[in-house]
């Protein structure tokens, strides 16, 4: 196949998993957004809606706090008497509209009044169907968590809004003789008027009694959000439970919304598909042309340019080649055939490059290079490495006593006794100066480097070369600085060889002179 064909092949799978990639990416991110955004302003509605029946809450509440703050009803809750309930509840409250029921407490939470009426005057229902509000009302009373004076609840004949307040004075002075309780039916007029009001479809079911929980004396008597939860068998329906005065949950309430924010999303979705496979395509044509006359053209060019440059013998490197029959490995074998002459070339180069002529140990260069290596691995992985920087003492004596040939032999014979001494693999002997040597020892810590420089010292000692212009021995001697790498450079590390084997001169030389961290 030849390269052409290979590209081909490779667009194709490339653009087949670049589909399936997008269309993913744009199914996880693109349609749950909308399905996130459509949740989001359905949770929205339900806050809404519940401030929709508060808003219900607070004209209810204002007439009660109205009567509630009413000198004739104070007086009344201090001397209870016929006449008040003739001349002023029945006639006065009973045409309130949508009232349902009047309960009046005194400060011992004693009925004073209590009736159940329809929204003409005429009396309707009897209070004993409101029993278990009152019940929650007085619990509420004893038992405050709040300051909140309404609530929702639910009675024989349906939900309620009701509110409480203390009876008090027209100037708020004086304790409070009672406590006057007013509630209204949630009926199917209240809700009609807050779907109209706000545009939001919902119903409101009462609860089975085994689902209305335990009372929690927490919660708060207003209407709020508690929990709300989307149906698992109708994704646009949010399921929330509004609770009654005394923590219970006692109605649900599920919202429906729209998902056409979903239905446009899809189509969107399949827009960008659309657009994307088109783009593809055109791409993949442009890149078809692009490729016979950028690169395939170009290449042959390219390879008859490298044999010319093999037949001259003037570049380096080499390529791996495959068995393949294409373009790109025919050019490989070309600069292949032209590097195998060059790798012999290199190879000797690379000899001379790193190694003292003199001693025939590492330079200064492959010393620097190897040291560089050795502290990124210290640094990488935590291991020990330590140097040695060796002087031969008073070597300048010994030149103009002995003459130049006589001093390059005694460097020969200390390079000599590093490469025998310092013979791991991972070990470096290196001449690094004129008659300043160093020894890198990778794994090694200060002490197993002190070792090895007792050894050089011991071994130098044997071989007794005369060295009359020494001030410390009649025999060629070297002053030692040997350290251990911590968490630093490779300059700073030298620093410290050095002026270890600064201090061993100083001190005497032919010494050996140990620098820890």
């Amino acid at each position: 196949m030849g390269l052409r064909g290979k590209i081909i092949s490779l667009f194709s799978i490339g653009f087949s998993l670049m589909a399936i990639i997008a269309y993913e990416q744009l199914h996880t991110n693109l349609e749950h957004g909308f399905v996130d955004i459509e949740r989001e302003q359905a949770t929205n509605q339900m806050i809404q809606l519940a401030h929709n029946l508060n808003n219900e809450l607070s004209r209810l509440d204002l007439l009660n706090s109205n009567w509630a703050n009413w000198d004739a009803m104070y007086h009344f809750a201090q001397h209870p008497t016929h006449d008040f309930i003739e001349n002023h509840l029945i006639p006065g409250a009973l045409k309130t509209p949508r009232l349902k029921f009047l309960l009046i407490l005194d400060h011992r939470e004693n009925t004073l009044f209590a009736d159940a009426f329809n929204p003409a005057g005429s009396k309707e229902e009897d209070p004993s169907v409101f029993a278990s509000v009152f019940k929650n009302v007085i619990h509420r009373i004893q038992h405050p968590v709040n300051e909140k004076t309404c609530g929702l609840d639910v009675s024989k004949i349906g939900p309620v809004l009701v509110c409480w307040q203390p009876i008090e004075q027209t100037n708020h002075t004086g304790a409070d003789v009672g406590t006057l309780v007013t509630g209204q039916l949630l009926d199917k007029t209240i809700l009609k008027r807050i779907q109209e009001q706000s545009g939001i479809k919902f119903e409101l079911n009462l609860l089975p009694i085994h689902e209305r929980g335990e009372q929690q004396q927490r919660q708060k008597a207003t209407i709020e959000v508690r929990k709300m939860e989307f149906s698992k068998t109708h994704p646009n329906i949010l399921i929330n439970h509004l609770n009654n005065i005394v923590g219970q949950p006692i109605l649900e309430v599920r919202l429906q919304f729209s998902n056409d924010i979903s239905r446009q999303g899809k189509e969107i979705i399949w827009k960008l598909m659309r657009a994307l496979l088109i783009i593809t395509i055109l791409t993949g044509l442009t890149l078809l042309i692009g490729v016979h006359f950028l690169v395939i053209r170009r290449l042959r060019k390219m390879e008859t340019e490298l044999n010319t440059i093999w037949r001259n013998g003037r570049w380096a490197g080499r390529l791996i080649t495959k068995q393949h029959q294409d373009e790109i490995s025919q050019l490989a074998h070309s600069i292949n055939r032209m590097l195998t002459l060059i790798r012999r070339q290199v190879a000797v180069l690379e000899l001379n490059a790193h190694t003292d002529s003199l001693t025939q140990i590492a330079n200064r260069r492959s010393f620097d290079q190897r040291l560089s290596v050795e502290m990124s691995l210290h640094k990488r992985n935590q291991a020990l490495l330590s140097i040695l920087i060796l002087d031969v003492d008073y070597f300048k004596r010994y030149n103009d006593h002995y003459g130049h040939p006589a001093g390059d032999e005694v460097l020969k014979e200390v390079g000599k006794i590093l490469s025998q001494i310092a013979s791991r693999p991972s070990d470096l002997p290196a001449r690094i100066g004129g008659e300043e040597f160093a020894v890198i020892l990778p794994g090694t810590d200060l002490e197993g480097a002190s070792f090895v420089a007792e050894k050089i010292l011991d071994q130098l000692a044997k071989q007794q070369i005369a060295h009359v212009g020494s001030l410390v021995s009649e025999y060629v001697t070297i002053s030692i600085g040997v350290t251990t790498a911590g968490d630093e450079e490779v300059t700073t590390f030298m620093q410290r060889a050095d002026r270890a084997t600064y201090h061993a001169k100083q001190t005497g030389r032919n010494k050996i002179c140990l620098l820890p961290l």
